[in-house]
């Protein structure tokens, strides 16, 4: 008796193999971008607080009251950009893991709008500061934590990405039961073909890769506003400043689900 033909044994295609090697590869290799770029930006601040420090201590016998409050204010500065840093990748995580819950109350927004831009103004005592607000109702129902985190974040990038003696325009105006907060600066602006994926997580516009800055700011800022059933809208030309909108509904008490 003859045996019986053996089934050939099914193969997975060669071509399919490599191709899920190849994206898994660059998944990989993705992933280890981002992790360098956030590894980075946190060792600049971290190295400038490491030196000044440093120059201190060596030299602190020779250093007269007004240099050594200059250094302590250096040092300062590092260490607010260190923890901005690192509050806003703890924040992206939470985000991307569903991890931010809006804890609505009721809160005056004028007051928030011009407390944050008075703590921001006070990183850059020389920067003019235009606030033209009006038109706001007494009293908003949101998450002021985290409206106020996304105002500091828009508002930073505005000082960020423009010359130090040009101004930061901030305003309000109310359509309906929307809030919109305007913020303008006259800085670098972002290229147009840039501008379909600024609001994505990591993106940076190439005329600012050599800038510090993680990439997460406005992916965040959007999320925030997207979470109180608002929005994050976008003009910019290069060379020539962004305006930046924040839209926030008035009441929102219970918050929508929503993934960065």
């Amino acid at each position: 008796m003859s045996a019986a033909p053996r089934r050939p044994q099914r193969s997975t295609p060669r071509t399919s193999r490599n191709g899920n090697n190849r994206t898994a590869a660059r998944t990989s290799a993705h992933s280890i971008d981002r992790v360098a770029l956030l590894a980075h930006q946190l060792r600049t601040p971290l190295s400038a607080i490491n030196a000044l420090a440093q120059g201190l201590i060596r030299r602190a016998d020779r250093l007269n009251p007004k240099d050594i409050r200059a250094k302590a204010e250096k040092i300062w500065r590092a260490s607010l950009r260190l923890d901005e840093l690192i509050e806003t990748i703890l924040s992206y995580t939470r985000a991307t893991a569903g991890g931010i819950v809006l804890n609505p109350s009721e809160f005056n927004l004028e007051e928030l709008i011009r407390r944050a831009c008075r703590e921001q103004g006070g990183l850059e005592p020389d920067r003019p500061f235009r606030l033209q607000i009006r038109g706001l109702p007494e009293i908003v129902i949101g998450d002021p934590i985290l409206l106020e985190q996304a105002l500091v974040i828009v508002v930073s990038n505005a000082m960020k990405y423009s010359w130090p003696d040009q101004p930061i325009e901030v305003s309000t105006r109310r359509r309906g039961s929307m809030i919109r907060i305007v913020v303008k600066d006259r800085g670098l602006g972002i290229p147009e073909r840039d501008l379909p994926f600024i609001k994505q997580p990591f993106f940076r516009a190439q005329n600012v890769r050599k800038l510090p800055g993680t990439g997460l700011g406005l992916s965040l800022a959007w999320y925030i506003l997207k979470l109180h059933g608002g929005d994050l809208e976008i003009e910019s030309q290069e060379g020539h400043g962004t305006k930046i909108t924040m839209i926030v509904p008035e009441t929102n008490t219970v918050g929508l689900s929503y993934s960065i």
